[in-house]
């Protein structure tokens, strides 16, 4: 093999990693070159010994002129077979293999092809037709360059010179050389971490590749290329999506772990599962994410009993006074239809207590008030022993109380509903007291009462009160009738905001598993907007304070329903805050979808790593094709449905690679384990 890199010692790189011996086989020669394209001329006897050329593989062509030392060969042309091509006396070769067959035809009495399609040719006849062209793209030059004081092998995507066509000798690499190639990572000045993701994958049919022991060249990738990210996953249901997913978090947390031990800070992973494939074990992959272990995963569902520590509920405590920021914005979204002005009001108005002022404290308890009636009214189960606390003067409690005389007399209540706290005017309302409480201020400010009025003056009460009495102004409106699709929210168990919970746990470097495939679609669409939402507003908060965000990862389904064109223009809409703004919070984000044109231009063009399996029809891979080279594999997307099969681009990767990816494990979850220093799990009493 030395002679293909003449002036270059044994020691070279692109001998060592590319060229020798048991890392490429000879296939042939180049017949034609230019800049882009090369056609390698080859033959029947080298493709079979080389386990074949099926579409898509890699090649290498090396310059060679043994006896002129002044050429420049110190680089190797890296090419990928796209088709066949013509060679210049094939029309000839064509018409002697035609002439023979009519021959034979002629002189046989028995026309069948048996006897027909076996004439012999000539043993020089034959050869020479054994010769067929192979058309290639070139990709570009493998170099060696010097990277402080250290010969380094490096990657051009595009060709700096060529040569006569005689000069090249082509290669097929084979075994740790086509490992090479497919796991080159180009400079990015990232931190690497290599891992494996699965092996090299040209064509649907393997046969050739598993008996030549050429199936598992391993292909390679910077885990943190997709930390902090944009990762596109696409392809049909069922062909592999979720099981590369689940290798970039496992792999993720691994990194994280070791980050953490180290004395850095982990990242957290926040994965949506609209079909619970990520929190429990299914048939596919024999295991989960949430088998990594419940110190390390946290699951939040719908009706969790809170038997499990690391199982918590996903619902919210709509009379929880530390859970008000996400009730106002499940709200704030059903009431949106609604053009009312008071529920703009309502959407943009705070209701939690203001530490250090006193008096937006004591409207906002005001307001709770009210909106507690309003949800008791929609029937939304009511907690324990629940009371509210208000800030009421003594004299108008006496008003409530016992009512005022006077041609705009109102009567009281007849009934003392309020308890008096350790400070003056701090009471507290019990739960069968709020609506009778409500509604007696309401009337007394009606009836023009000044102590009624000065209570219910503020913003906050006046855009609650007509989701409470279903007045606005004039017109009636739906208020808490509108209240009614959000009870299936609503726990009174829940002691704290899970989008809080959820923040939190990320931020220790937790994988939390959002479990949605119990619940109502617009239930778990809304909660998950929600949580999004909170996710946003926090990081922004350490942004904006100088700060530098931590690390968390946001792995969602069905995508095409995230990030349309349409719902990409508003700027408010909570997905599209996140597709915009995650790069500068230190947000990765992973999206899976089969609609790759139902992703917004935007989204896709912010995509570092792009994972695409099987999808079946053109509408799709058109699209697919304005991105990199994936044009090239437009007919095999279509034509090869088997599962795993991708073609992988990423962020270090200069180029599209295919893969047969991995299956995710027991392997990888205890080596997720191994990094965390939990022991290994045992599968049906055996050691993986």
């Amino acid at each position: 093999m030395t002679e293909f890199i003449p002036g270059v010692g044994a020691g070279s790189l692109l001998r060592s990693e590319l060229l020798a011996d048991g890392r490429s086989t000879r296939i042939g020669a180049i017949h034609q070159i230019d800049y882009g394209q090369a056609v390698v001329l080859t033959h029947d006897r080298w493709k079979f010994d080389a386990g074949g050329i099926p579409q898509f593989s890699f090649l290498l062509a090396t310059a060679q002129d043994v006896y002129d030392p002044q050429v420049d060969d110190d680089e190797v042309l890296l090419l990928r077979v796209e088709g066949t091509a013509p060679l210049s006396l094939e029309h000839d070769l064509h018409a002697v293999r035609e002439e023979s067959l009519r021959t034979a035809l002629s002189n046989n009495q028995d026309p069948s092809p048996s006897v027909v399609l076996d004439a012999d040719l000539d043993p020089f006849t034959r050869n020479r037709v054994s010769f067929t062209g192979v058309r290639c793209k070139i990709l570009g030059t493998f170099y060696e360059d010097d990277v402080d004081g250290q010969k380094v092998l490096e990657f051009g995507a595009d060709v700096d010179n060529f040569y006569a066509t005689s000069t090249y000798r082509v290669l097929k690499p084979i075994g740790d050389g086509l490992a090479t190639i497919a796991s080159y990572l180009k400079p990015t000045g990232r931190p690497v971490e290599r891992v494996r993701i699965g092996a090299v994958r040209y064509s649907a049919t393997r046969r050739r590749a598993k008996t030549s022991k050429q199936a598992d060249a391993a292909v390679e990738v910077n885990i943190r290329d997709f930390i902090g990210n944009k990762t596109a996953l696409l392809g049909m249901t069922r062909m592999g999506k979720s099981n590369t997913a689940k290798i970039i978090i496992a792999r993720t947390f691994a990194i994280s772990e070791r980050q953490r031990a180290a004395g850095g800070r982990p990242i957290g992973q926040l994965i949506f599962d609209p079909q619970g494939e990520y929190a429990n074990p299914n048939t596919q992959d024999g295991t989960e994410i949430a088998a990594i272990g419940a110190n390390h995963v946290r699951i939040f569902k719908f009706g969790a009993d809170g038997t499990q520590s690391h199982v918590k509920p996903l619902n919210i405590n709509f009379f929880s006074e530390n859970q008000i920021d996400a009730v106002q914005g499940l709200i704030s979204d059903t009431l949106s239809s609604d053009e009312a002005g008071y529920v703009k009001d309502f959407a943009g108005t705070s209701y939690a207590d203001v530490q250090g002022d006193h008096s937006a404290t004591t409207h906002a308890q005001r307001a709770r008030l009210v909106l507690y009636g309003a949800l008791m009214r929609a029937g939304f189960a009511i907690p324990a022993n629940f009371r509210v606390r208000i800030n009421i003067s003594t004299g108008f409690q006496q008003k409530i109380i016992n009512g005022v005389p006077g041609a705009t007399a109102v009567a009281g209540l007849r009934r003392n509903p309020f308890t008096a706290g350790n400070k003056p005017n701090l009471v507290t309302v019990a739960a069968a007291d709020v609506e009778d409480v409500v509604e007696k201020i309401v009337e007394l400010r009606d009836a023009g009462d000044a102590d009624a009025n000065n209570f219910a003056k503020d913003i906050r009460w006046k855009s609650v009160e007509p989701i409470f009495t279903t007045r606005s102004g004039n017109r009636s409106v739906r208020g808490w009738r509108n209240l009614n699709p959000l009870r299936p929210f609503h726990s009174p168990a829940t002691r704290n905001d899970p989008a809080i919970e959820i923040y939190e746990e990320l931020v220790r470097g937790r994988i939390v598993i959002v479990d949605l495939h119990v619940g109502a679609e617009a239930v778990t669409k809304a909660l998950s907007e929600s949580i999004t939402r909170r996710l946003l507003s926090k990081q922004t908060e350490v942004f904006t304070s100088g700060q530098e965000p931590p690390h968390i990862q946001v792995m969602l389904e069905e995508a095409h329903n995230l990030f349309s064109s349409d719902r990409y223009k508003d700027d408010l809409d909570v997905w599209v805050k996140l597709a915009k703004e995650a790069s500068k919070l230190n947000l990765g984000m992973t999206y899976a979808t089969q609609e790759v044109s139902g992703v917004a231009h935007q989204v896709k063009a912010n995509t570092a790593n792009w994972v695409v399996a099987h999808l079946n029809n053109t509408t799709e891979v058109r699209e697919l094709a304005k991105f990199y080279d994936f044009g090239s594999f437009s007919d095999a997307i279509i034509a090869s449905e088997d599962r795993g099969y991708v073609r992988l681009k990423t962020l270090s990767s200069p180029y599209i690679v295919p893969v047969q990816i991995d299956r995710y494990g027991i392997a990888l979850v205890n080596e997720a384990r191994q990094a965390a220093g939990e022991p290994p799990l045992v599968l049906n009493g055996m050691a993986p």
